[in-house]
């Protein structure tokens, strides 16, 4: 029984450690995109892979 509850902390922790990681680097990510779209919308639009559609006149 103990074998068991460690499994389940062991799970639990690992669960949170790594959506503690994914939310770092994701937030980091998602606000410096934020910053340098406000800066330079150009740049941030080529990292992103943004492609502007063309108008069918």
């Amino acid at each position: 029984m103990k074998f068991i509850g460690f499994l389940v902390f062991l799970v639990v922790a690992l669960m949170g450690f790594s959506m503690l990681a994914f939310l770092g680097l994701f937030v980091g990510y998602w606000l410096t995109l934020i910053g340098l779209e406000s800066v330079n919308p150009k740049i941030a639009h080529a990292i992103i892979g943004h492609k502007e559609e063309e108008s069918a006149e």
